[in-house]
């Protein structure tokens, strides 16, 4: 045999030695090989794409502190009758109570009119601290402006939402979400040198666009490129984040930062430090090889990923395939309106999410907005806020794994809905009457809706088929903006009437609740990648259940 024989030889052992050492593999069997056990590399990675979720919390609700209204905080002008009057009136008609609150203030005390500033009275924060409700004259009968100036974020929200439903199913989540983060973190930033509320209004619209990009294409990054093994945890730790946000780092810095300009400057640094994060990561794997059977680009993001998390992928032996052996196109709106048709079972799961997305969005955003209306301190009152957010999320860490999603979901719906009535009860706690039962079952109430909203985002993520999950994933927050934008109105409620307020919020959660039942369960499962599958699912469920299909 001449050498040239030996070699040929030579290669073709090798070659068939190769190709019976390849396998195939989807997306998802790489993804569970390379999770299957836990990893501090992972956790600090998920962590840092976390520190946007964090910063975004920060942003939505850091009107509750640059544009605080301190009711409780000002003094008569000596030359004012007007004021020493009925400050005098109240205090000896009320002798226990201050009488400097937003009752003597506003004129509904009495029924008189609203005093004005600089002429009867004048704020009177220590420190030095200022807030742009102050600078720009937004208290008694103009209260709506800063209302209005937090619901026209959600707006922007939509719009963002829109922008991301046509773009993160074919660019890409991470190519949406990084250009949105930087767009918050330049308008927080533009935020703090606005000169008057009309410049900060049309500011916190762009603000929304870019957030609304961002976050909804977060989440679906996250949980798709998670292992069905730690989903429920991992989601569980997105809402923790977001609690942070909303309960430790804006309260923390607004107690510290007493100028609001600096503050909004404050949460565009942030911002931008955590927008960067998004560089460390590749493109979705899983998107990439489903929605636009890019296998060479899809590899190349698993290799980045196992790299990361300090794993081993044999990318050079693995043939890459998607999870169908038919192709999944990349769906329209049109394709997906028309598979709601061809395949109801997905129709009516999204439209039962939308509906409980509108009031969970509305529920959350209503108490978000409002815990200066219902405790004395609103540095407590966020932080406890916060605390339950992250209660909230290690229930529901709990719950999803040990019962389920849906009667996690149903339960927490349920819960929050009890929670609300039994706060019409009139009780006080602690010899300075410190907690009120109110105060005490609306931190549950908010509790439980930030756990159900939490379930709700894992939900969709679950339960979306891959080639239509950024659309739906945004249609449902689309959805919610509806809720989040007459959110922050719930304020107005509460100063009307309390108790109808809370009678109608507990309305709302118990049949959310209800309606949840109908939603199919998801835990442990593969998250679909067709419609089709969605509605085999539903199928082979109706019919376990009827008897006509045996284990």
């Amino acid at each position: 045999m001449t050498n040239h024989q030996e070699d040929q030889e030579k290669t073709m052992k090798s070659g068939s030695l190769s190709l019976e050492k390849e396998r195939s593999a989807t997306v998802e069997d790489v993804l569970d090989e390379i999770q299957h056990e836990k990893s501090w590399r992972g956790l600090i990675i998920v962590t840092l794409l976390l520190t946007t979720h964090l910063s975004t919390a920060y942003v939505i609700n850091y009107p509750n502190f640059g544009g605080f209204i301190p009711y409780t905080s000002w003094k008569c002008l000596k030359n004012s009758t007007l004021c020493t009057e009925r400050v005098g009136q109240y205090s000896k008609e009320y002798p226990g109570k201050s009488p400097y609150n937003s009752d003597v203030l506003c004129g509904k005390y009495k029924d008189g009119p609203a005093m004005t500033v600089k002429t009867d009275f004048a704020w009177d924060l220590a420190e030095g601290r200022s807030t742009y409700a102050i600078e720009w004259d937004i208290y008694c009968g103009t209260e709506y402006k800063g209302t209005l100036l937090s619901s026209l974020y959600f707006v922007g929200g939509f719009v963002g939402l829109l922008i991301g439903s046509f773009t993160f199913d074919t660019l890409g989540r991470r190519t949406i979400l990084i250009p949105g983060y930087f767009v918050v973190a330049a308008c927080m930033l533009a935020a703090a040198i606005a000169p008057n509320i009309g410049v900060m209004m049309a500011i916190r619209v762009v603000m929304g666009i870019g957030s609304y990009m961002g976050l909804s294409g977060l989440y679906v990054y996250i949980i798709e490129n998670t292992c069905s093994r730690w989903r429920g945890l991992v989601s569980s730790y997105i809402a923790t984040c977001w609690g942070l946000g909303t309960g430790a780092v804006l309260p923390i810095f607004g107690y510290f930062i007493t100028s609001w300009r600096w503050l909004s400057a404050a949460g565009g640094l942030l911002m931008f430090g955590s927008a960067l994060c998004w560089f460390i990561v590749p493109d979705s794997p899983r998107q990439l090889m489903e929605n636009n059977n890019k296998k060479s680009a899809a590899t190349k993001s698993l290799k980045r990923m196992a790299k990361l998390l300090g794993r081993e992928f044999d990318a050079d032996n693995t043939n890459l395939i998607r999870s169908k052996k038919e192709a999944v196109a990349q769906a329209s709106y049109l394709d997906t309106l028309k598979e709601f048709i061809r395949y109801p079972e997905l129709g009516i799961q999204v439209m039962i999410q939308m509906h409980q997305w509108v009031i969970v969005a509305f529920l959350y955003y209503g108490f978000t907005f409002s815990w200066s209306k219902l405790g004395k301190n609103i540095y407590l009152g966020y932080m406890f806020s916060g605390i339950s957010e992250i209660l909230a999320a290690l229930i529901c860490w709990f719950g999803q794994d040990m019962f389920g999603r849906r009667t996690t979901l149903v339960s927490l719906y349920l819960a929050g809905g009890a929670s609300f009535l039994i706060a019409l009860v009139p009780l006080s706690f602690g010899s300075q009457n410190v907690l009120t039962m109110e105060q005490l079952m609306c931190l549950i109430g908010t509790m439980t809706v930030s756990g159900a909203w939490g379930t709700n985002y894992l939900y969709v993520a679950e339960q979306s088929p891959t080639n239509q999950r950024g659309k739906i994933s945004a249609v449902c927050s689309i959805a919610a903006r509806l809720g989040s934008f007459a959110g922050p109105q719930a304020s107005l409620l509460f100063t009307w009437n309390k108790t109808a307020t809370l009678v109608f919020f507990s309305v709302l959660a118990i049949s959310a609740g209800l309606i949840a039942l109908r939603l199919p369960e998801t835990r442990g499962r593969q998250s679909p990648n067709s419609a089709q599958e969605v509605q085999d699912r539903r199928r082979n469920s109706v019919e376990r259940r009827s008897g006509l299909q045996s284990y």
